[in-house]
């Protein structure tokens, strides 16, 4: 646990798929030297730190690079686009009509009619823009003082 919050609230705040499988590599890591394997608890501790750090690394250079975030985390999808279905995207993600239908109704969105974009994030998860919201820029949202 504590390894985990060092390794910022990122790794805390969302689970990806690539940190699913360092969990799963550092539960078997950690694991020999619990059990009394062939490994120390040392070779466990180390095996553990190296992950998280390897975790840590890949987490920096997707933010530093974009090339490097898409790669890893993938981009996201554009699924609606002023109302209208991209029937192609949601055959490709294998996303039913039915589905969609049911992630709208929870952001509180009648229909597809009504969205501007909806979007298949790299998570997994399905945002949605209403029509007639305005969607604003990093340089329009920032505070004077930085």
């Amino acid at each position: 646990m504590v390894g985990l919050r060092v390794a910022g609230r990122r790794e805390l705040g969302q689970m990806t798929s690539f940190d699913l499988v360092l969990l799963l590599i550092l539960a078997n890591a950690v694991q020999n030297s619990i059990n009394a394997g062939d490994n120390s608890l040392v070779g466990g501790l180390v095996s553990a730190v190296a992950l998280l750090v390897i975790n840590w690394g890949m987490g920096w250079a997707a933010y530093r690079w974009r090339w490097f975030e898409r790669l890893v985390e993938g981009r996201p999808i554009l699924i609606v686009s002023d109302g209208k279905l991209h029937v192609r995207a949601l055959r490709r993600e294998r996303l039913t009509l039915e589905e969609l239908r049911s992630a709208l109704r929870k952001q509180g969105i009648e229909g597809i009619h009504d969205c501007k974009r909806v979007v298949l994030e790299s998570d997994g998860t399905l945002t949605a823009v209403r029509v007639g919201i305005k969607v604003h820029t990093l340089e329009e949202l920032a505070h004077p003082d930085g």
